[in-house]
């Protein structure tokens, strides 16, 4: 579901990243001290961007991460996905089944939150984080 802490923090790394037009690498304590989070949080949605090819990483003294080449295709829906876990975010009960009810609620929910995770990428798929990211400006 939209929302999401993941994502809220992936969109600000990313946003960074896009505004970045100096060359310089952002490094994870730069990042976390925008976000105010400990640099963990942010070397994690680092991580989960990398590996859905968002960004790019040098290692070491003067590393840090920048956008990929392809930073004007990416849609916020890029940004979404890479912090979807393989479950949607939906908490269950666990209700009586011999109620009407509660033998079906659970699945109910469960289709009603893939559903909303659906309207919800169809939406991101719509903005690219490069417009996004101009209303910074």
């Amino acid at each position: 579901m939209l929302h999401n802490l993941r994502f809220a923090t992936a969109l600000h790394i990313m946003v960074l990243a896009q505004l970045e037009e100096s060359g310089q690498w952002l490094s994870s304590e730069y990042i976390a001290s925008s976000i105010q989070v400990n640099a963990v949080v942010v070397r994690k949605e680092i991580s989960s961007l990398k590996a859905a090819a968002l960004l790019i990483s040098k290692e070491g003294k003067g590393g840090g991460i920048r956008i990929n080449n392809k930073k004007e295709h990416i849609t916020l829906a890029d940004i979404y996905q890479s912090t979807k876990q393989n479950e949607l975010s939906g908490k269950f009960n666990t209700p009586n089944p011999a109620c009407i009810v509660g033998k079906n609620i659970n699945a109910k929910l469960q289709d009603l939150y893939q559903e909303v995770d659906t309207d919800i990428v169809v939406r991101l798929e719509k903005m690219t984080l490069a417009d996004f990211s101009k209303t910074f400006n």
